[in-house]
């Protein structure tokens, strides 16, 4: 038994190198598949923390509106109240104020002095009848601070906080916040009407309760409230799905290449393995003892490089994501390692690749040793008829998978996985086709570079051509660096781009200035003229408040809305593509919707009214003719100018001004005096809307950055590793070349050649693969997919360079070894 280890240890110190790099490509493995592990739970916990900054304390919210209120709203609290599940409840109204230095209404809220509305709001005073919290929007326009006075409902309160306003969403509204008994003292005497108090019931309740059951348990008691339940909310719904979309296609990503790089680092060590065990059942070892010795070397091998990957995974969690969030300006959640995620994940990859070296070598300790050695020597995949065959059938399950998804799955669940399925069978296919594709590009190169490279070219080409089989692990473990950076980055590129492009809806022109109150009383014209004063060459186009039309038909009258605004100004701003009529008192222009669902076209006349209260019927007031049907009309049906005298009623007020600049900082600055003459006014930048939501998608997918990074550079370490290993493993092959003539710089030159071949042809074939498999799980939320050309081009420049680094002084230091030596030497 001592002698059995004393050998199995021997071999190891005969082979540091080889142990060390079967140890570094297990660590690498281990860490990648707890790294992914790792971070779909911190990306979850993550995604918990921002609904808890979010929303505070609370879990449900059981709303109540003006419009809908419920019966007997004491008796709801109390049942709420009372409920075993509930923790607290907090009351929350919801109104409108006059604010006397706007001459208007702002939007309003009340709440109670207790955590759960404190952490809502994300407020930090008790608030009493005499103060209030208001905005830093609407601070700034009047220059108050904490403890200036402000004139509110022809009452004067003192101000005790000032909330910071919502990052990264455009334009940003403004908000009052009362302490509840005194906003009730608002609502109450405006709508007196009304039977409810408050509009809304903050819940917070206990651990693991069963939310939607308890909603649906108070909607039966209340049909018409409406149950809020925050874990459902759509936007972090959205957030999760991304996140799973994400964490299940990079697990599938990641298992190829973790397969990939054990199987190609292991196969020096079988090699190796092999050719010991043929000579030792030569000399009579028998089956037994060479399964001994396999065992303590797979095993010390495994555990070694197991720990250390669980060292570098602890690393990565605890040191590089605090690190990452310091080098990017960005707050990430710091958490304690999951120690109950990580052991049984180490636990589970260590067994796998246990058994990755075990099997085979164990395997090969049973039968014969000339059997051994032909095995060892094969160089080609078997059954290429069984190959072609098995590519022919994932691309057409592939496409039939991809058919069903898109035309007939029953839901988004069901269509999603098919989906993805049909990109992994496609990815699956492809890779099967690689080493075909690989044996037909070398047959086609090595004539023409003959004629076209220096014989070093050539020399490395025909070198690769017999040894397809492992050429094609190492391109592949290098394709899969190059798809998991194209997904990710098209995912974070696509959803970069859908908020850069929500952002710019909403500004058309560099600078749009809007009224923070529904019944402005501004004067649209006059307004236009005071900005072209302030601010020279700028153009400017004002907007109005929606206004209800209704319009004759033959069956009676529909209703719609419209917007008036500076047709020729929009015009020319390029915010509407056209006017289409000189007569702009009796100019229409429609959305597509609105043409398509009353059959109109440019040309037509539209018999348009209002609707009066006094005589509760709709009233003509005057006809329009369509002039232009376009998509630029918003969420108004119709656009009317401001010369349609007849349809500027009350409820047409300023909306919103757009105004065309070229300095927007100069402007911004010019513009100063008309927000002191109007402090109704909010002038909103489109650069500083840009940069607020740029910082906000930082911040909101930091940790899917991080980890993306993290993956590329550790499969990186993993491939260059590889490839180290292969080029090792040919030092008698480059003893030959020089006993023939070859000069140590015509190693090196072939040795670069192979290298900068694997690099290029899995590189190429990695995007490729990665932009088709993107493109084919983009049809699971439709839209515009954004592609990062530039990273891709970083991650192949940066792959080659770091390549050349290592492998020029490798090359050189092989090509100057003594030839006797390296001759004698068995590849490894």
């Amino acid at each position: 038994m001592k002698s059995l280890n004393q050998l199995a240890f021997r071999l190891f110190r005969e082979n540091k190198f080889l142990v060390f790099t079967s140890v570094m490509s297990i660590a690498i493995a281990v860490s990648l598949v707890m790294t992914m592990a790792l971070f779909a739970v911190n990306a979850k916990q993550t995604l918990q923390e921002d609904l808890r900054k979010m929303y505070g304390d609370m879990d449900l919210a059981l709303v109540y509106s003006d419009d809908n209120p419920v019966e007997d709203e004491q008796e709801l609290l109390q049942m709420v109240s009372k409920h075993s599940s509930t923790v607290a409840v907090s009351q929350a109204l919801v109104t409108q104020t006059y604010i006397a230095p706007l001459g208007g209404e702002v939007y309003t809220l009340g709440i109670e002095n207790d955590s759960i509305a404190k952490s809502r709001y994300k407020t930090s005073v008790d608030l009493t009848e005499d103060t209030v919290i208001i905005t830093e929007n609407l601070a700034a326009s009047f220059k108050l601070s904490i403890g200036d006075q402000i004139e509110i409902e022809d009452d004067s309160f003192e101000i005790a906080e000032i909330l910071k306003n919502a990052q990264g969403t455009g334009i940003a509204p403004d908000m009052v916040i009362f302490a509840l008994e005194r906003a009730k003292f608002f609502h109450n005497k405006e709508l007196s009407y009304l039977n409810n108090e408050t509009t809304a019931l903050m819940v917070k309740t206990a651990e693991e309760t069963d939310l939607i059951a308890m909603a649906n348990e108070f909607k039966k008691i209340q049909p018409d409230l409406r149950v809020d339940i925050i874990e459902e909310d759509q936007a972090a719904k959205n957030n999760v799905n991304s996140l799973t979309l994400f964490t299940v296609i990079l697990s599938f990503l990641i298992l190829i290449v973790t397969a990939i790089m054990v199987i190609s680092n292991f196969d020096l060590f079988i090699y190796k393995n092999k050719n010991q065990f043929a000579i030792m059942r030569a000399l009579g070892a028998k089956t037994e003892q060479l399964a001994k010795i396999t065992r303590i070397q797979s095993t010390m091998i495994t555990i070694t490089g197991a720990l250390l990957g669980l060292a570098i995974a602890y690393a990565v969690d605890q040191i590089l994501q605090p690190s990452f969030g310091q080098w990017f300006s960005v707050s990430l959640t710091q958490m304690s390692f999951a120690w109950e995620i990580a052991i049984p994940v180490l636990v589970v990859a260590s067994l796998v690749i246990q058994l990755f070296l075990y099997i085979p070598v164990l395997k090969s300790s049973k039968i014969l040793p000339l059997t051994i050695l032909q095995e060892n020597e094969e160089l080609d995949f078997k059954n290429s008829r069984m190959r072609k065959k098995a590519i022919k059938i994932l691309g057409i399950s592939s496409l039939v998978s991809l058919l069903f998804g898109v035309i007939l799955a029953v839901d988004e669940s069901a269509s999603a996985m098919l989906i993805i399925l049909s990109g992994c069978l496609l990815l699956a296919g492809l890779f099967l086709a690689l080493p075909i594709w690989l044996t037909s590009l070398l047959t086609v190169l090595i004539p023409a570079s003959r004629k076209f490279f220096s014989r070093n070219v050539l020399i490395a080409l025909q070198n690769l051509k017999p040894q397809v089989k492992k050429n094609s692990f190492v391109i592949l473990s290098i394709s899969v660096v190059m798809i998991i950076a194209v997904f990710g980055s098209v995912m974070l590129s696509t959803i970069k781009q859908n908020n850069t492009n929500y952002i710019s809806e909403q500004f058309p022109t560099p600078m749009v200035i809007t009224s923070r109150i529904q019944q402005s009383e501004i004067d649209p014209i006059h307004l236009s003229e005071e900005v072209r004063n302030q601010v020279q060459v700028a153009q400017v186009a004002s907007v109005s408040t929606f206004g209800g039309g209704e319009l004759f038909v033959e069956a009676g009258t529909r209703s719609f809305d419209y917007t008036l605004g500076d047709l020729k100004a929009l015009e020319s701003m390029k915010v509407i593509s056209e006017v289409g009529k000189e007569d702009l008192a009796t100019a229409a222009i429609v959305s597509p919707v609105f043409a398509k669902q009353h059959d109109v076209k440019v040309g037509d006349s539209l018999e348009i009214g209002i609707y009066s209260d006094e005589k509760q019927r709709a009233e003509y007031v005057t006809t329009m003719v369509v002039s232009a049907v376009s998509d630029a009309v918003g969420n108004g049906e119709v656009l009317f100018d401001w010369q349609a005298k007849a349809l500027n009623t009350s409820s047409t007020n300023f909306n919103k001004a757009y105004v065309n600049v070229v300095d927007e900082s100069l402007a911004m600055s010019s513009l100063e005096t008309l927000t002191s003459m109007y402090p109704e006014l909010i002038v909103n930048t489109h650069a500083v809307a840009l940069k607020e939501a740029s910082d906000m998608f930082l911040q909101r997918w930091a940790i899917f950055i991080l980890v993306l990074i993290i993956l590329v550079v550790s499969v990186m370490a993993g491939v260059l590793n590889t490839l180290l290993n292969n080029i090792l493993a040919k030092r008698k092959e480059f003893a030959v070349l020089r006993t023939i003539g070859v000069r140590p710089m015509g190693i090196v030159k072939i040795i670069v050649t192979q290298i900068s071949f694997y690099l290029l042809i899995g590189l190429v074939f990695g995007a490729l693969c990665g932009l088709v498999f993107s493109l084919i799980v983009s049809l699971i939320d439709s839209g515009r997919v954004a592609f990062d050309f530039s990273l891709m081009l970083a991650v192949a420049v940066s792959m080659w360079v770091i390549s050349l680094l290592i492998f020029i002084p490798v090359g050189w230091v092989m090509g100057n070894k003594k030839i006797s030596m390296e001759i004698l030497s068995d590849n490894k």
